[in-house]
């Protein structure tokens, strides 16, 4: 085949494929990207359908109109009145002392810690002593406490982006030698899809992490928010129940289905029209809502979504959000997305949708920012599974004078009519380490794609590729 022609061939199919969306970038925190783009609390949610119970949970969050709270506040000093929020710490974690934290009253069984050596443990069970990277005078939740009947969350959130794991405590309370009794605690490779084990809490009734669903102040004031948020409905008001990606529940309320269950996800209806004249931070959170939602990640007051304690959240931005009702939300059915090939309940990867042709093909990354790992991922249609065929792997970028293929054995430059494949396999579910701890960034405006076929020329015919990176 002449190389010039297939490639005019392909670049004009792939054109045609390509969605006219801007493609979203991953969130991230330093050098560290906070969860692969494939999980699914980075994954855009405003092309699935409507849960069937929808009305009904609207209903049960309130018969009338409850309008939006955001709970946070533009106050940083922790000993203010009006401090509301849930801040972060960011710590380097091989340059500082860890303490040691007291679960006798809480829930260690469900729990995780680190050890002398700064391993992490999981559940926390006779570890001693059990470590957690809390800097001196750390960011708490409700500010830093240490009489117990006052009662708070007082989340502790740590972000180490020595190692980007991601420590959070609930219920953290200081102690007069230095350490912190707390009741649970939670930790998350932020480059991995790992989900906490079935019915283990976290630092928070779901069983989520809290920071990923934070609402931050920089990526609203940027103008774009890539992630989903968390918001909080009366317990009484929660199925005694929990769904996907959620791996727990809390039980004040019942099992009645006009309940949203823990971990149910909710969007901002298409239908509604955002002001032009709001600000940008507004705008950011408004559309958020509508591309990535909001999940109930815990028990608390009703449409409360929590965010960072700021002092660059606008006031103005405050208000335009708080004058939304709940009823302009819906709830969403991830039913669809549980039934893709490559669904795991273990774990948090939003697969691909499968095409129209009956095929998926779709990208993930994982790692730090100047490290990241690329991986390809193919579910080929029922026509062809089984099947004898090859896999295929190109790159581009306008950096690169010429097309690559990755081969068997690394990247080969395609200088002549043939296109080497990847690999000879039969055709099933298939996963490519296209490439590993490389910084990305030193290739702007790169293009990877995948494809697979009984050969090259069943693949072009019948458009069995996608671009998996940049990662939609």
């Amino acid at each position: 085949m002449n190389h010039s022609n297939y490639c005019a061939r392909a670049h004009a199919a792939w054109a045609i494929l390509l969605p006219m969306l801007a493609h979203a970038v991953p969130p991230t925190l330093g050098r560290c990207q906070v969860l692969p783009s494939d999980h699914v609390l980075n994954a855009r949610i405003d092309d699935l359908p409507v849960h069937p119970q929808s009305a009904d949970f609207i209903r049960t969050i309130s018969s009338g109109s409850r309008r939006l709270h955001l709970d946070l506040g533009i106050s940083e000093d922790t000993q203010a009145s009006d401090y509301y929020g849930i801040p972060y710490n960011i710590v380097s974690g091989s340059s500082m002392s860890w303490p040691t934290v007291h679960l006798d009253a809480g829930w260690p069984e469900e729990s995780d810690c680190a050890s002398a050596g700064h391993a992490a443990m999981q559940p926390c069970v006779g570890v001693v002593p059990a470590l957690l990277p809390i800097p001196a005078n750390p960011k708490v939740e409700g500010g830093i406490s240490t009489d117990k009947s006052i009662y708070n969350d007082h989340h502790i959130l740590v972000v180490d982006t020595d190692t980007c794991r991601l420590w959070e405590s609930y219920n953290s309370y200081a102690r007069s030698d230095g350490g912190w009794d707390i009741l649970s605690s939670a930790q998350f490779d932020l480059s991995s899809n790992a989900m906490r084990p079935a019915n283990w809490t976290s630092s928070d009734a779901a069983g989520l992490p809290v920071f990923p669903l934070l609402l931050r102040a920089d990526e609203a004031s940027a103008g774009a928010i890539p992630h989903a948020l968390r918001f909080t409905i009366q317990s009484s008001k929660i199925r005694n129940a929990y769904v996907w990606p959620a791996t727990h529940r809390t039980s004040n309320g019942d099992a009645s289905l006009a309940k949203p269950p823990m971990g149910q996800r909710f969007r901002l209806k298409a239908s509604y029209a955002i002001p032009a004249n709001y600000t940008v931070q507004a705008k950011a959170i408004l559309e958020a809502f509508k591309r990535y939602g909001l999940l109930i990640a815990d028990g608390g007051s009703d449409m409360y979504i929590q965010g960072e304690p700021s002092r660059d959240w606008s006031e103005q931005t405050i208000s335009q959000v708080q004058s939304l009702s709940h009823t302009e939300f819906e709830a969403v059915d991830m039913a669809p997305v549980m039934a893709r090939p490559g669904f795991a309940a273990t774990s948090a990867r939003m697969p691909p949708a499968v095409s129209i042709l009956g095929f998926a093909i779709g990208g993930s990354l994982a790692g730090p920012l100047d490290a990241q790992s690329l991986t390809a991922h193919i579910s080929v249609s029922s026509a062809d599974r089984g099947h004898a065929g090859q896999l295929y792997v190109l790159a581009f970028s306008p950096l690169i004078t010429q097309t690559y293929a990755l081969t068997a054995t690394g990247w080969q430059v395609m200088d002549s009519g043939s296109m080497p494949s990847y690999a000879d396999v039969s055709l099933g579910d298939h996963g490519i380490d296209v490439v590993n701890h490389i910084n990305l960034a030193l290739l702007p405006g790169l293009q990877v794609w995948v494809g697979y076929g009984r050969n090259v020329s069943d693949m072009v015919s019948g458009s069995k590729y996608a671009r998996i990176y940049p990662v939609d």
